[in-house]
């Protein structure tokens, strides 16, 4: 019996589906399209904020590979001694590369957490002027909708066509 239901319901969403039109703006509504990505990257202060966070990263990856190649020098320190090191001693040693490795991990998650807060807080004052022009442009050519081709976020849309009011209204109402 579920089968059966199951295989009906295929079958309709199947042949009722496609002729059924889903959002549909209406009728002369102009939507928008903006890359915000190739937005904020192409635009001269984006472009400005790219170069110092690619200094800055290199900065960081070269201590980061130092770091890195002093744990690799302890690793095979390590691996050549440790047929004539006691077993004590051995010990102490694996657990001081151990150290060095966690240290290690550490240093290159803070990196990258640094380098994303970086990021953002250089992106953030040219997303905001991006997203004031792009409110301009289209109220001046009549957009009802903006959005971002890579994201699917909506960047811009007419305040009438805001239906949170709406929504809260009839959620509280059952």
């Amino acid at each position: 019996m579920k089968e059966s239901k199951l295989k009906t319901i295929l079958f309709l969403s199947l042949v009722l589906l496609p002729t059924y039109s889903f959002a549909e703006p209406a009728p002369g509504a102009k939507i928008g399209l903006i890359h915000m990505q190739e937005a904020i990257q192409s635009v001269a202060e984006g472009k400005k904020a790219q170069a110092t966070l690619k200094k800055e990263w290199e900065d960081k990856q070269k201590k980061l590979q130092a770091e890195g190649k002093k744990v690799q020098e302890a690793m095979e320190s390590l691996r050549k001694q440790a047929m004539v090191m006691d077993e004590k001693s051995r010990g102490e040693k694996e657990m001081a590369i151990q150290k060095q490795v966690e240290n290690f991990r550490q240093m290159e998650q803070s990196a990258q957490q640094e380098f994303q807060k970086k990021d953002q807080e250089i992106s953030e004052p040219i997303i905001k002027k991006i997203r004031t022009l792009v409110a301009a442009i289209a109220k001046e050519k009549g957009y009802a909708l903006v959005i971002d081709g890579n994201e699917g976020n909506v960047i811009y849309s007419l305040d009438q066509d805001n239906i949170t009011g709406e929504v809260i209204k009839r959620y509280d109402k059952k």
